[in-house]
């Protein structure tokens, strides 16, 4: 290795580094998103997206802000359904009841476990909620037959007040989707719009450091002083880590774009950091070489062309509106 991540640094911990950080320019722009779909009234839409993008970071970024956004109106659900198959609507309710901390979930009966679920939600209202968002988190994991237990919740969350169902999963979420079109009573509720959620661009990944490192580089100032005092800031690492992807594809041959996995970014940021906190290696400048390093302990070298996309072609340009012609001059021996 050419830089040295050994010795006392192991001991410190990864997350001091994003400590409190749940943003990205990805996770905002779909907040926004979410929060045009609400006022739009639509019943539900979702995100899908790779694994190690983000997604559920989104989906508890999104969990906190979600009220302050619409000025405390918004109640908020938050329900995952990872680990397993949520085939039967008893597995699927008694999930939603244990995500929302209710003991109670002995019972068998499907209707019996609705109404728990649906009192444990009306507790998260206030009276000043007006709006109620659950947000399903991988959803790749519930089955089609399963679905109308939305339909069902969502149908006794309008008895009250205005619902929307975000449903958050794997790619897999869209042939679901596309197989479930004819039922229109669950499309009609989960997925009246489906997105995908990406990873970073370049030009995203430096946004996102420049919003970490804060104002006057304060991060890089706590965190590596020396290198900060000659003008160095963190947001000079996005050179080196678009100069390793190329290495590895070339982009622009190809014609395609890549999206940064955020689960990619974190790890190779933090390994990039842990080189430049040791003191050892002060005169080492971060290079393209470190984040291929970097790419081999997180792997990912084997899964990068994953997460590239055919390049958009460039919108066109609008067209000139011809000028209108010179009003006409009456021939210079007209009459008057």
């Amino acid at each position: 290795m050419s830089g040295d991540v050994g010795g006392d640094h192991h001991s410190e911990s990864s997350t001091s580094f994003f400590e409190g950080i749940a943003w990205t320019p990805q996770i905002e722009e779909a907040a926004q998103i979410v929060a045009l779909w609400m006022t739009c009234d639509l019943c539900g839409a979702g995100f899908w997206g790779l694994p190690r993008v983000g997604k559920s970071e989104f989906s508890k970024y999104l969990e906190k802000v979600a009220s302050e956004m619409f000025g405390g109106t918004v109640a908020v659900v938050l329900l995952n359904f990872d680990g397993e198959v949520f085939d039967k609507p008893e597995k699927f309710l008694v999930r939603a009841l244990v995500n929302l901390d209710v003991r109670a979930i002995t019972a068998r009966l499907p209707a019996v476990l609705r109404v728990r679920l649906v009192d444990a939600i009306w507790e998260k209202c206030t009276p000043k909620t007006e709006r109620v968002l659950v947000i399903a988190d991988e959803m790749q994991n519930v089955a089609p037959a399963v679905y109308g237990q939305f339909a069902i919740l969502e149908s006794n969350i309008a008895k009250r007040f205005k619902p929307f169902m975000l449903v958050i999963g794997q790619p897999e979420l869209q042939s679901t989707v596309a197989n479930l079109r004819k039922s229109i009573n669950v499309t009609g509720r989960l997925y009246q719009e489906v997105r995908e959620f990406c990873g970073l661009s370049f030009q995203q990944l430096e946004e996102f450091l420049r919003v970490l490192d804060g104002e006057e580089s304060s991060f890089t100032m706590r965190h590596f002083p020396g290198r900060a005092v000659g003008g160095w800031s963190i947001v000079q690492l996005v050179a080196p880590i678009k100069a390793a992807v190329l290495s590895l594809v070339d982009l622009d041959k190809l014609g395609l774009d890549l999206f940064l996995p955020m689960a990619i970014v974190r790890s190779t940021l933090i390994y990039l950091f842990l080189i430049l906190k040791d003191e050892a290696n002060v005169e080492i400048e971060v290079g393209a070489e470190h984040v291929l390093e970097a790419f081999q302990q997180n792997g990912f070298v084997n899964d990068i062309m994953a997460y590239t996309k055919p390049k958009r072609p460039d919108p066109p340009k609008p067209s000139k509106r011809p000028k209108s012609p010179p009003a006409l001059e009456p021939p210079g021996d007209a009459a008057p």
